[in-house]
């Protein structure tokens, strides 16, 4: 059904209110008060007749997708992990997705997209590494995965040091740049009256802002924009600080497990996600998950208790979105915490992986050592038995 493929047609099948933001997003800069049949007729004359325009407006990772899909040719299926969310071009339908696997889904660009972009792909790549637009999009996303949202007044306020890092433009252009960015198109989000921007792999960004709540004491954490540019480089699968003690281990223990490559890097993104515990119950096994799917390959509990200790130690040093972009180990609060033997109970469940973590027990009044702020028996007190 591939060679079916026709722009037009898949426009037609978005409802009007999603054609509009697909054509604000492209950049398509025609009236919008049309019939849809005349509407659709020019977003798609648009995205046919006028490429480079529009891919100078896409995210970094769609315009790679795009230059891997091109190179692999026109219709030729190409195999990738599922991200934490779908490139722009996945959810307009322009290019061709197969997901009927659970673990991996095949993309391929058709013949007619493909003769669009094909002779202009490489220039766009290159005019965006060379114009800083890749660079600047880098820092936007990784203050975001920082923090995981921010108030668009915060976030205006950690570009403006990047611009000061950058030194490209004058301040007004590259405001107007930043609000025209396809971060902001993206990412904005209302809450309560509050328009915040969220990262992309926040599913909730108000699980965020509500669980913030608990932690009102904690100062807003500084980055470099050097710092951001390295959190905010890999999309749609971040990872950061693996130059740390912490992330060397990490990457130490990891690749004796026999990952490398595109498994390895997802790994430790997976790691860093969940390391986040804004929902403790889905997330803290889940830290966990590349070293349980190999316990069986594994020669000792010593060894499997050692490859815990440093996952939970990477985990304790990275920024929270929590604790606004401060670790746990820096406020001693969301800390990953393993088991010790000093019961035979405790014991048990350290060797018992499926058991996952646990914080260590208090008064059943007292506040939870996790730093919840809830009772201990309402908290992990739940879970003794």
């Amino acid at each position: 059904m591939k060679d079916l493929f026709d722009i037009f047609t898949t426009l037609e099948s978005f409802p009007r209110p999603e054609l509009e933001d697909i054509r604000q997003y492209f950049g398509a800069n025609f009236p919008s008060h049309v019939r849809k049949s005349d509407f659709v007729a020019r977003l798609g004359s648009f995205i046919i007749d006028k490429p480079t325009e529009w891919l100078a407006r896409m995210l970094e990772r769609d315009v790679r997708l795009l230059q891997t899909l091109v190179d692999a040719g026109p219709e030729v299926p190409v195999t990738m992990d599922y991200p934490d969310y779908p490139s722009v071009l996945e959810t307009v339908h322009l290019i061709g997705s197969d997901t009927s696997d659970p673990d991996f889904r095949s993309l391929w660009i058709p013949k007619q997209l493909y003769d669009v972009v094909a002779s202009c792909i490489d220039a766009a790549v290159i005019d965006g590494e060379l114009s800083g637009r890749f660079e600047m999009e880098r820092a936007s996303l990784g203050y975001l995965q920082f923090y995981g949202v921010l108030t668009t007044d915060e976030y205006y306020d950690c570009m403006v040091d990047y611009w000061g890092y950058a030194g490209r433009q004058d301040i007004h252009d590259f405001v107007h740049d930043l609000y025209d960015s396809p971060v902001l198109r993206l990412c904005r989000t209302d809450m309560d009256g509050v328009s915040y921007v969220a990262s992309p792999n926040i599913l909730d960004p108000v699980a965020v802002v509500r669980g913030r709540e608990e932690h009102k004491d904690v100062a807003m954490m500084k980055f470099t924009p050097q710092q951001a540019i390295a959190a905010g480089t890999g999309s749609p699968f971040f990872v950061f600080g693996l130059d740390s003690d912490e992330g060397k281990a990490l990457v130490e223990m990891l690749t004796s497990l026999g990952y490398s490559g595109k498994d390895l890097i997802r790994e430790e993104h997976d790691i860093w996600m969940n390391s986040q515990m804004v929902s403790k119950e889905d997330s803290t096994e889940l830290i966990f998950l590349s070293v349980n799917r190999l316990q069986d390959e594994i020669e000792s509990f010593d060894e499997y208790d050692r490859c815990m200790e440093i996952i939970a130690d990477y985990a304790n040093s990275l920024p929270k979105w929590l604790l606004r972009g401060h670790s746990s180990n820096e406020m001693n609060r969301l800390k990953v915490i393993l088991q010790s033997e000093d019961d035979p109970l405790e014991a048990m469940v350290r060797k018992n992986p499926l058991l996952g973590l646990f914080v260590p027990p208090a008064p059943s009044d007292a506040l939870c050592p996790c730093g919840s702020n809830l009772s201990y028996r309402n908290c992990h007190g739940r879970y003794r038995n």
